[in-house]
């Protein structure tokens, strides 16, 4: 099955969270957007950021075999120990390229 994985990092990793990503098989893209995280983590806060109730996060999305998704994430988890990393892993009905699309 194929699944979209999200992953959401700070943005002080971004950098070498995409080279990573550039390296791991299997994986043909991604894309990375910026967004805000809210929530109950101050620990992992600047004082700015405490200030504002937000922190500034970078997610990258990529879509793949949900076998290959499972490779990535715990290889990610062993590579990067204590980053602070969410992860998302959501089923897709279809995904693709829209010059390649058979209309059934």
């Amino acid at each position: 099955m194929v699944c979209l994985v999200s992953i959401i990092i700070s943005k002080n990793i971004e950098d070498v969270v995409a080279d990573w990503l550039l390296e791991q098989e299997g994986l043909t893209g991604f894309n990375s957007i910026p967004v805000n995280g809210y929530g109950l983590g101050e620990k992992h806060m600047s004082i700015s950021e405490k200030v504002t109730g937000r922190t500034a996060r970078v997610m990258f999305q990529f879509h793949i075999e949900e076998m290959q998704a499972e490779t990535i994430l715990l290889n990610l988890k062993s590579d990067f120990p204590g980053s602070d990393i969410h992860y998302m892993v959501t089923p897709l009905k279809s995904a693709g390229n829209l010059s390649s699309f058979i209309e059934l």
